[in-house]
């Protein structure tokens, strides 16, 4: 039997214009408005999630490794090895940054409601190492969704949170953003100064006020669009997709669309694709809830043969070792079962397939296309 670990611990309130939501409510204030009579929902992704910050808390309390949790209960359900890997590897990062004189802040409560009415929020962790004069801050996110640390309005808002409480002591003159995500390989640290921190917040002191008001603009926009819960009945967003999709091209005097149309097409996709995704999910929820909505039904989709549990019993008896088709381990495993360096001599790894990104990317822009990936089509 599973040792369990389990806290019941009462729910945090949550508060309206939070830190974790402040992507959405800084770039489009009237998305607070918008998602009241919206019900909180879950995920069993987002479930994961809060259990991998939990035992990241209790490991960074205890000073424990995370497998030291593999197989126990945590929150009602069994940590698994794909769990212990990524939040080992948030531990190590966190921990590379103690000192002997430094002070390690987890799952801290910080409010910010100087700034924001009621504003609080909870951070995974911060180490205050007052030798340099720097408090790191540390975000761990589970997902592969992936989170940009440049300008993380999340990270500011804690940051200005402790600078509330410190700033008194004036021990701190820099904070760092540092964004943990092991499952999307991204590792990535912002600085920002006492001083431009105290700017960002009296634009977080306006933008809540408006927030907050019974006018609040909607503004549609990657960031703030992503996770609102009103997506799919938002007006500006369907003006905005009409206005992208229409409006630019209703005055067409070529055959063709021209570099700046379809440049614009592209600016906007990923905000349009999401808008349609969250649309027709919106839909079929009402259906399968047993709404009529006109113009469309819901029907069986295509399904594929399966095995029954008998199957596997029935085939070994029948067909002996033939029932079942070997194939290579994975690289991964290989590697940790053989010697590295002689395993690399075996080892190579194709040219990517070009792909198309924002100029602003990160990477080097590919020229001479042709002749780079000529292969890759023979």
């Amino acid at each position: 039997m599973s040792e369990s670990i389990d806290q019941n611990l009462t729910p945090p309130k949550h508060a309206k214009l939070s830190a974790s939501g402040s992507a959405r409510w800084l770039a489009c204030p009237g998305s607070i408005k918008a998602e009241e009579g919206y019900k909180n929902t879950s995920s069993i992704h987002a479930e994961t999630g809060t259990r991998a910050h939990e035992v990241a808390d209790l490991c960074l309390k205890s000073g424990k490794d995370a497998d030291w949790y593999l197989g126990k209960k945590v929150l009602g359900k069994v940590v698994d090895e794909d769990m212990v890997r990524a939040v080992q590897q948030y531990l190590d990062y966190v921990r590379a940054f103690e000192t002997s004189t430094s002070q390690l802040l987890t799952e801290e409560r910080v409010d910010f409601s100087h700034l924001v009415p009621e504003g609080f929020g909870t951070l995974d962790a911060a180490i205050l190492d007052f030798d340099r004069r720097v408090c790191h801050i540390y975000d761990y996110k589970h997902g592969r969704v992936f989170v940009e640390a440049e300008g993380n309005t999340q990270g500011q808002l804690y940051a200005l949170g402790l600078l509330n409480e410190l700033d008194y002591l004036e021990a701190i003159d820099t904070f760092v953003i540092n964004i943990v995500q092991p499952n999307a390989g991204n590792y990535a640290a912002w600085e920002i100064s006492v001083e431009d921190l105290k700017t960002f917040g009296k634009y977080v002191e306006k933008q809540a006020k408006i927030a907050l008001s019974a006018n609040a603009p909607r503004r549609p926009s990657e960031s703030a669009c992503m996770w609102c819960k009103a997506k799919a009945d938002c007006p500006a967003l369907f003006k905005h997709t009409q206005e992208v999709i229409g409006n630019e091209f209703e005055d067409l005097d070529k055959d063709v669309l021209s570099k700046e149309q379809k440049r614009l097409i592209l600016d906007n996709k990923s905000l349009i694709d999401s808008f349609l995704k969250a649309v027709e999910a919106d839909i079929e929820q009402a259906l399968l809830n047993g709404e009529h909505f006109p113009g469309y039904k819901l029907v069986e989709g295509r399904s594929n043969r399966k095995y029954k549990d008998t199957a596997e019993a029935y085939l070994i008896e029948t067909l002996g070792e033939e029932a079942y088709k070997k194939s290579l381990i994975s690289l991964t495993a290989a590697e940790k079962l053989v010697d590295r360096e002689i395993l690399a001599e075996h080892i190579y790894k194709p040219q990517g397939q070009p792909k198309l990104v924002p100029e602003s990317a990160k990477g080097i822009a590919i020229v001479n296309i042709t002749d780079q990936f000529s292969d890759l089509e023979e």
